[in-house]
């Protein structure tokens, strides 16, 4: 899918929240997912005095202040320019330092957005004692696995010098269907390259179509999360050049 100025989604924060279109019971889900992650915050004054410290901006929706904040790069530069100076902030950290009566808007004017009320931010901060929503990823049995697509889907990415190797996993968020995610490493991570796999994958599924959705994921990209990292260190590539 093309977003505002690039690939749209690029991590999964921007997968969930592509995911919660149209889908009110997702909100939750979303709010998951925000909370372990990291967001770009513009800085139009830059950094304070001491370089650590950030002076957030804050703008009004609905005549409430909300802190400005994007789930990617790519969503910063689109909305805010080529020439924004950012900082890359954990949103628990963020949520943490915020003033009281202070909200998160996720990418205002960008492709898919969150606003967050400031009654909201303490869902945001943290809670050990929150269990949090389950996902669950497995290797598929041998009676279960999509061979006939893998291999078409192998002859499409191997069209593609940029493609590095491509792993495949059964994942299901807990309450949603099963997907067949399919994690690839890149040799760069330009928007036409995410681009050009996400065709090819299409162009597989086309030839061979599957009962459950595929979702391309960028492993290297969204190294830090934990479906990520169990992909790249334990699932063998079903291809790699």
């Amino acid at each position: 899918m093309q977003g505002y100025g690039g690939v749209w989604p690029e991590n999964e924060l921007e997968l969930a929240l592509a995911a919660s279109v149209g889908d009110p019971g997702a909100t939750p889900r979303v709010m998951e997912v925000l909370g372990r992650s990291h967001v770009w915050v513009p800085m139009p004054a830059g950094p304070t005095r001491d370089g650590v410290t950030l002076d957030l901006p804050t703008t009004e929706l609905a005549g409430q202040p909300f802190v400005p904040v994007f789930s990617s790069e790519t969503q910063l530069r689109a909305v805010a320019g080529p020439g924004m100076p950012y900082a890359i902030a954990p949103v628990k950290e963020l949520a943490r330092g915020l003033p009281q009566g202070v909200g998160i808007a996720v990418n205002p004017e960008g492709a898919v957005g969150l606003p967050v009320p400031a009654a909201g931010v303490p869902d945001l901060c943290g809670d050990p004692s929150e269990e949090g929503v389950r996902t669950t990823a497995w290797e598929p049995e041998p009676h279960e696995d999509p061979y006939e697509y893998l291999a078409v889907a192998a002859g499409e990415l191997a069209a593609l010098p940029v493609v590095l190797t491509a792993r495949r996993a059964f994942v299901q968020v807990e309450g949603d269907p099963v997907k067949l995610f399919v994690g690839v490493q890149l040799a760069r991570y330009e928007a036409e390259d995410h681009q050009a796999v996400g065709q090819a994958l299409g162009r597989a599924l086309g030839a061979v179509p599957l009962p459950c959705e595929v979702s391309l994921v960028l492993l290297d990209a969204v190294a830090e999360d934990p479906t990520a990292r169990w992909m790249l260190g334990t699932v063998a590539p079903f291809f790699a050049r």
